[in-house]
């Protein structure tokens, strides 16, 4: 690996934003050869801060081996909504190199349109079953990592939200009582189709750091982490907040970004992809956002 390119490899690390706005202003081809060209662990940054239909358009020119490995870097949600903007028999091909769990996991967000709560869950958060022992719990939390929240949900054994109590509560309690004598109920909860600007305002929010999003039926289906409404609240305070002085300061950026995007670019000039190849040059081009 030359010089250039280990540098090149560790801005995109280390500066993810930066290197996501110098990857938008290239041509797709290009892009997906650059990408191709760093390891998994240097690309996921990069690709999290690109807008959507970019990270879209590089992972569908990337074999699928190599948009896995990116796609298993990505938080489920950051990756459900990449997926989206994927062609159906593109996505497919990506979604079969995945493992079971994370490929069920990403099927789960698909199901929901964006911009609603089942789509900005965390489908992967554990529950616990009502009908078992404050000790079995316990045995079943020091199993789980995955997902793993400060709340613990409860269900019955049609799946249905039944209650609620923290970790504390779980290891502060009598091994021999039954988890439901402890449980807190009822319990704050987000349809699944409730869009994310009504999340956004729910008043669950002043108590929870987490909240639980259930189908019409009350079954669980996921949470919403707090870090997820924080994304939002950026989101929705960024498309707010044009001003002429951060106008100004966009400006003066630009002249950055474009001497940085040749120093990214580098990159596939520099390594040659072993393995990690572009291989679908035109999967997306035609519904591709215009940053060439």
């Amino acid at each position: 690996m030359s010089l250039e390119h280990e540098l090149a490899v560790a801005f995109l690390e280390s500066h993810p934003t930066e290197a996501a706005v110098a990857l938008e202003r290239m041509r797709g081809e290009r892009r997906a050869a650059t990408l191709a060209a760093v390891p998994a662990e240097a690309a996921v940054p990069a690709v999290r801060a690109m807008v959507r239909p970019v990270a879209a358009d590089c992972l569908a020119r990337l074999d699928a081996a190599a948009a896995g490995e990116i796609l298993d870097g990505l938080d489920v949600d950051a990756g459900a909504a990449v997926l989206r903007r994927i062609p159906p028999s593109a996505r497919a091909r990506l979604l079969d190199v995945l493992g079971t769990a994370r490929r069920e996991a990403l099927e789960r967000l698909l199901q929901y349109p964006e911009g609603t709560a089942g789509a900005l869950m965390d489908p992967t958060v554990p529950t616990l079953p009502d009908d078992v022992s404050i000790a079995e719990a316990r045995v079943r939390l020091r199993r789980t990592v995955q997902g793993l929240l400060f709340y613990l949900y409860v269900v019955d054994r049609d799946q249905r939200l039944v209650g609620v109590l923290d970790v504390a509560e779980l290891m502060g309690a009598r091994a021999g009582e039954p988890l439901r004598s402890v449980m807190h109920t009822p319990v704050e909860r987000l349809p699944a189709w409730l869009p994310a600007a009504a999340v956004r305002t729910d008043g669950g929010w002043k108590t929870y750091h987490a909240m639980p999003v259930v189908d019409e039926a009350g079954r669980f289906l996921g949470a919403i982490r707090y870090q997820t409404l924080r994304r939002l609240e950026h989101d929705a305070d960024a498309a707010g907040s044009e001003h002429p002085t951060a106008t100004t300061v966009a400006a003066l950026g630009e002249l950055f970004h474009l001497g940085m995007a040749g120093f990214v670019e580098g990159i596939s000039a520099a390594a040659v992809p072993r393995g990690r190849a572009a291989t679908v040059p035109d999967a997306t081009e035609g519904s591709e956002a215009r940053h060439d």
